[in-house]
């Protein structure tokens, strides 16, 4: 392909293989040949006219003026034929002297606008010339390109020598691998999780775990004690197939303890587990209670054992209240968010408020909990700040922010470091969104040890940070930011973070959205669709080797909004043929669906109730109809490897019956963190976290899913962003 450039000249002279620009306002004739521009701003004001008061070589530029909040545009009237998978630099020089100019490639597909930028640049106030320099890679379904100028609010700036030409693609940069502080997969050690609950008729429904450390032929007895009487026990067989039991004599009104112990190789294993207990009655009772201390709705909860006794306990942050960045939906904080700490059995630790610094929505205020130390006790990360710096209407701009780790048993903060700046991300309301995003979350870097990543941006510039907690101290790891990669790797980020080892290599790689990081912080690969409203990961299809990952990409595209693509190189399987505008939400993906192997993805439209669309693993559309709107969530309830779905109070199968109808509250998280491998639904109310867990029969026994890798990371990211179910590394219809 010839050179292609766009040259900043008095008159449309034209150098054998290039294309020369004209350095007039778009009003003015360009002469034979000449390239033209165009002037456009939201309210239609501001110029762009040639002058020779200031230039950078040619002998005049293009003076750029605009007054308002709104956005401008000073764009190329040529377009440039392109390929996908072509690389092209576009670069231009600016000086500003007011607000900030940015040098961006426009993608076309026949005609029509495919992306406003698939590579830019920009520069900021300065007293001399900066060149701006921008790679752009050709998506696909591309077939033309051009230039253009853009900003927003008061601007004064003059822009010359631009040029547009074919590049060589930028070679990644050699990263080293990770080596954390672990010898050994630092991993929780759990109990049981014995649970007793009362059913109706006076009985008691008895549900523990297997664990993947338990041999092959180990079998349990089940005991019971009522009062201070002596242990009796209940099973005559130890129980071999599942992990329940159902005791039909307990007497009612009384409270009886159970406990369970194990049998392998036909010999005793070792001490019973630890006692829980129940009072049988008539009604029973569907869940277990934790009363708080206070009449408040958690918003989110993070699972983890704080005091290394096997058992999770829950850190809640509360008020129940969501302030979003974005201008049309922010406003001002009517009070701070606290984070408080409870044991199992509702015995409350501690609480921690995170003041004026941090604002109330869920961008401001990620935290995750989790073992990070490898010591069997989780500590707590969070973003915090200082102080009380918020603007005269109450946004929080400036003032130091960290990022804190607080003992989990004390709340006592134990170290920090600062959290990636507010720094690129832009002025005014547009820059104050896409700097407030932030997120957390936890991988296996080198495969052993629990790493902290931390997240700034979504929508444009994106920061990353890698950390490992030791001796009481953060030491980090890698940071990455795409100021300079491709622009398939701007705008790629989710409402979420995932951690998995996406090319079976043993390390986790951390899925940002659209664009996925190898383990040691370098950029593994980007579909360059844009921003997810939701993706999952796991073994979705598993006819095929590996893992997969479905992505809902919320911007309209021509096509594969909703799709598969192969989680070891970002390769799309199948992805929706027709254009879409806006699918929103958190979505689903399960396997809901006996008739079709693997997990079933579910999407939809904003503003179309009726655009609904359910497909099986392959991407074929099982059904368009609603599944109880664009965030339904589901739980692994009976007996059988497809989840229920769980929308409003009840628990039912797809397209079958209700199997209850008595839940109370709302969902604040789906995971295994009682009985055996079928999963509790949390839900808050005023003042209580109800854990309502099934009590039908179990069929077959199955290991924790809290000790799947992918399902774990999944839990322990659930305390912040929108939430989502968590995901196995396996298929559970097809393996136990």
């Amino acid at each position: 392909m010839s050179r292609l450039c766009l040259m900043v000249l008095y008159g449309a002279c034209c150098v054998a293989g290039e294309l020369a620009v004209p350095n007039a306002s778009f009003e003015e004739a360009a002469g034979e040949g000449a390239l033209g521009w165009k002037w456009w701003s939201r309210t239609k004001v501001g110029s762009a006219l040639r002058t020779t008061d200031e230039h950078h070589s040619l002998g005049h530029s293009m003076c750029i003026r605009h007054e308002g909040e709104r956005d401008w545009a000073f764009s190329s009237e040529k377009r440039f034929d392109a390929k996908p998978g072509e690389t092209h630099l576009a670069s231009a020089w600016a000086k500003v002297k007011k607000g900030s100019v940015e040098l961006a490639v426009v993608a076309l597909r026949q005609g029509k606008t495919l992306s406003w930028d698939i590579g830019s640049t920009a520069a900021g106030v300065g007293k001399d010339w900066a060149k701006l320099e921008a790679v752009a890679e050709v998506p696909d379904e591309c077939d033309q390109i051009y230039v253009r100028f853009v900003g927003e609010g008061d601007t004064l700036a003059w822009v010359d020598d631009v040029a547009l030409a074919p590049a060589e693609r930028p070679k990644p940069v050699e990263k080293p691998k990770v080596q954390g502080y672990a010898t050994e997969r630092v991993r929780e050690k759990l109990d049981r999780g014995l649970v007793a609950l009362p059913v109706a008729g006076g009985k008691v429904y008895l549900s523990w775990r297997l664990l993947d450390s338990d041999p092959p032929d180990i079998a349990f007895h089940v005991a019971r004690r009522t009062g201070d009487g002596p242990w009796t026990r209940l099973t005559t067989e130890p129980v071999r197939q599942t992990c329940d039991f159902l005791d039909v004599s307990a007497p009612r009104g009384v409270e009886s303890s159970y406990r369970i112990s194990t049998v392998a190789a036909g010999r005793d294993g070792g001490a019973p587990s630890t006692a829980v207990r129940a009072t049988p009655s008539d009604a029973g009772s569907d869940f277990v209670s934790i009363r708080l201390q206070g009449d408040y709705v958690a918003m989110r909860a993070g699972i983890a054992d704080l005091d290394g006794d096997g058992r999770y306990d829950f850190v809640i942050k509360q008020p129940n209240l969501n302030i979003d960045p974005y201008e049309l939906y922010w406003k001002r904080s009517p009070g701070t968010y606290r984070l408080k700490a409870y044991r199992s059995g509702s015995v409350y630790l501690w609480s921690y408020d995170l003041g004026w610094a941090i604002e109330m929505g869920i961008w401001y205020s990620p935290y995750v909990v989790y073992d990070l130390d490898g010591d069997g006790k989780a500590e707590v990360a969070v973003k915090t700040g200082e102080g009380d710096p918020r603007d005269a209407d109450g946004r929080v701009q400036s003032g130091p922010e960290w990022l804190t780790i607080l003992d989990g048993l004390t709340g006592e903060p134990i170290t920090r470091v600062p959290w990636p700046s507010r720094e690129g991300y832009g002025e005014g309301i547009r820059g104050y969104n896409y700097a407030s995003r932030n997120q957390l979350g936890v991988a296996y870097l080198d495969g052993k040890t629990p790493c902290l990543i931390v997240e700034r941006g979504t929508y444009g510039l994106i920061k990353v940070v890698a950390y490992e907690l030791r001796d009481r101290r953060l030491r980090e790891l890698w940071r990455w930011d795409n100021a300079k990669e491709p622009r398939r790797y701007w705008g790629q980020g989710a409402h979420w973070m995932h951690a998995a080892d996406l090319d079976g290599d043993g390390r986790d790689e951390i899925v940002l959205g659209s664009a996925v990081l190898d383990d040691n912080g370098a950029p593994l690969w980007s579909t360059g669709l844009g921003h997810p409203d939701h993706c999952y990961v796991g073994d979705l299809d598993p006819e095929r080797p590996g893992l997969e990952i479905y992505y809902g990409i919320e911007p309209g595209r021509p096509k594969n909004t909703m799709c598969l693509v192969d989680a070891k190189t970002g390769a799309i399987l199948w992805g929706h043929g027709e254009p879409t505008q806006h699918i929103h939400s958190s979505g689903l993906v399960s396997d809901i669906d006996p008739t079709h192997p693997g997990a079933e993805c579910y999407s939809g439209e904003r503003d179309f109730k009726d655009k609904r669309w359910l497909r099986d693993c392959k991407g074929n559309v099982v059904s368009v109809k609603d599944l109880g709107g664009l965030a339904p969530r589901a739980a692994y309830w009976d007996a059988d490897p497809q989840r229920e779905l769980v929308v409003g109070r009840k628990i039912m199968k797809y397209e079958g019956p209700t199997l209850f109808d008595r839940l109370e509250g709302q969902v604040i998280a789906v995971a295994d963190v009682l009985g055996d491998w079928r999963e509790e639904i949390i839900t808050s109310l005023p003042g209580e976290l109800r854990i309502y867990a099934t009590a039908l029969p179990a069929r077959d026994r199955r290991v924790c899913l809290m000790q799947d890798p992918i399902y774990r990371m999944d839990v322990a990211v659930a305390s912040m962003g929108y939430y989502q179910v968590p995901m196995t590394s396996y298929d559970l219809g097809t393996r136990k």
